[in-house]
């Protein structure tokens, strides 16, 4: 007891006559099961201190006579996580029956950064090495070495809310059923995050998630690993378990003809190593001016291709427009809403060696169409005079280049001439 605060974590030790306990006192504290503790049943027999906040994690390590790890200089150690902001590890052996302890038994203190909720130790593939702790706060995963307090990766997951809940389990992948672990993260987001693990290196990377609708404060796995219980805010328990194997309930016999499942035989179909796939490209999805110039509806083909604001694929329709004899079509019968789109884009890009020789031509038709309405809009009246004035001050500009280019072929000639004379 000793304390009136609320109790976060309790652990057994391997003796099954040791309990240590963690809460919101920010304590540790070693309780005996013994007869000969019973007396002193209300007083704890080792308390350890160190914490500045509330202790909300512990997890404990021990190794027996056969699993002894010569890396580990300790056979019990306990490592706890806090709303301080950090991890301690602490030395659980040589523990007095009396709980007359004055030695430090603090052996490293490690920085989350964020409040810890939660703390999971993971065996390392190296039976030399330590295990792996993992720690979670925040958004945020760390894999520590316990032992030498060196932070082996951080891991940014994929939470937009304060991680509750951490658990491993054992899942079998691949066709030569393959076994590897799986961490599971939860928290009051209301999703479940699930990250493959790397025991070599201690990585972690997102597989892939589970969205709920209420927040989820704990998670626990069934003892085969093929169940998920999920703890909630709103006092629900949910339990996910995973279902049969697919191919065992596929038919054996052969689907009937002119059936749906005769139709999509073998899409399940797994390729070997040697076959030859044959892969099935999709059908292109086409523009909107593309599928009205498929429907023959040549000034919507041109107006689609207008709101682009794109020149190379108005020039384009305009050229296929062109080869198709519909280009008078779709410059005719148009009111000034409609009109202007057009007149302007040709204003613009007349002048664009690339682009004027189609929209000459386009010029000279919708001057034939539209020469002898000239007066009704001032909209339309103000473009025809640009173009007028963009044409001219092209002709000028092209015609003061060819005064140039015959000047420079009057140089170059007699420059020929004076070099074969000498």
């Amino acid at each position: 007891k000793e304390s009136s605060l609320a109790v976060r974590s309790v652990e057994w030790l391997r003796t099954g006559k040791q309990v240590l306990s963690a809460g919101d006192d920010g304590l540790l504290r070693l309780w005996s099961l013994s007869h000969a503790a019973a007396s002193q049943a209300e007083k704890a027999l080792l308390t350890l201190r160190g914490h500045g906040d509330a202790v909300r994690s512990l997890v404990l390590w021990q190794s027996s006579a056969n699993d002894k790890n010569e890396s580990v200089p300790w056979n019990s150690l306990a490592m706890s996580g806090s709303y301080d902001h950090t991890i301690r590890v602490w030395n659980l052996d040589d523990i007095p029956e009396d709980g007359d302890d004055e030695q430090e038994r603090c052996l490293s203190v490690l920085s989350h950064g964020e409040p810890v909720e939660a703390l999971l130790l993971m065996p390392n593939e190296d039976v030399s090495s330590p295990p792996w702790l993992i720690s979670a706060g925040g958004h945020t995963l760390k894999v520590w070495n316990p032992l030498t307090g060196a932070c082996v990766a951080k891991v940014p997951t994929q939470h937009s809310k304060t991680i509750t809940s951490l658990v491993a389990m054992k899942r079998t992948v691949g066709n030569n059923n393959q076994e590897v672990w799986r961490i599971l993260t939860a928290g009051l987001d209301g999703l479940v995050r699930i990250h493959s693990w790397n025991a070599t290196d201690g990585k972690l990377s997102h597989v892939h998630g589970v969205k709920l609708t209420q927040p989820v404060t704990s998670l626990a796995v069934g003892e085969k690993n093929d169940r998920l219980v999920i703890g909630t805010t709103t006092g629900h328990v949910l339990v996910r378990q995973r279902g049969p194997s697919i191919s065992a309930s596929k038919r054996k016999r052969e689907p009937k003809a002119g059936t749906y499942s005769y139709f999509t035989r073998g899409t399940n179909v797994v390729p070997d190593v040697g076959d030859y796939v044959a892969l099935q490209e999709r059908k292109k999805k086409l523009k909107s001016f593309d599928l009205a110039l498929k429907q023959f509806r040549y000034g919507d083909a041109l107006d689609e291709a207008l709101d682009t604001r794109q020149p190379q694929a108005v020039v384009a329709v305009l050229e296929e427009l062109g080869k198709r004899r519909g280009l008078t079509i779709a410059l005719s019968n148009r009111d000034e809403e409609s009109l202007e789109p057009i007149l302007s884009f040709t204003v613009r890009y007349i002048a664009r060696p690339q682009f004027s020789s189609l929209l000459i031509g386009v010029a000279h038709k919708l001057c034939d169409a539209y020469g002898g309405v000239t007066g009704q809009s001032e909209t339309i009246d103000e473009l025809f005079d640009k173009l007028r004035t963009r044409v001219r001050e092209e002709c000028r500009v092209q015609r003061s280049l060819l005064r140039l280019v015959g000047q420079l072929d009057g140089i170059i000639t007699a420059a020929e001439i004076e070099s074969v004379n000498d």
